[in-house]
């Protein structure tokens, strides 16, 4: 309805003692769409850094051998960062494929929903958070083991 059709139709409504309640419903869908795809992000972000820090902690062997024959701080944090990186968007192309298929077979009947593309939403997914993750693994990653010398105890 146009703002002229619901001032009309609560004009008449009040005349007969009634009360028209309206709501932009796209409007409020679009900010928690933001709200949740910002959240998601999040979440997506600290379990990522749960999983590369398990993944360096498996490989904590293999980062003093580059260590000990020359590797660079450079490189350790490029194989951080790829890492990182890869993983996030690899996940992120899967879940946006996997929810369009999902979108696709609910409303295989009218198709038109397909055409609704939320562009900000899966830019963010697709491309802004893969792209924080390669940074935070390049920031958070990098500094020299420990203990080259030394292997760890099992």
């Amino acid at each position: 309805m146009t703002a002229a059709q619901l001032a009309a139709a609560r004009d008449t409504a009040a005349k007969a003692g009634l009360a028209i309640e309206s709501r932009n419903s796209q409007a409020a869908l679009g900010a928690i769409s933001s709200i949740v795809t910002a959240a998601g992000a999040l979440i997506v972000l600290g379990v990522l850094a749960m999983a590369v820090g398990l993944i360096r902690t498996e490989a904590a062997r293999e980062v003093r051998t580059l260590t000990a024959i020359g590797a660079t701080s450079t490189t350790r944090r490029a194989l951080t960062a790829t890492t990182a990186g890869a993983l996030v968007l690899l996940g992120a192309l899967l879940g946006s494929v996997a929810a369009y298929l999902a979108v696709a077979a609910r409303h295989r009947s009218n198709t038109s929903v397909l055409g609704q593309v939320p562009v900000l939403d899966l830019t963010i997914t697709i491309i802004g958070v893969p792209l924080a993750a390669t940074v935070a693994g390049w920031q958070l990653s990098g500094r020299k083991p420990e203990a080259i010398a030394r292997q760890t105890l099992d």
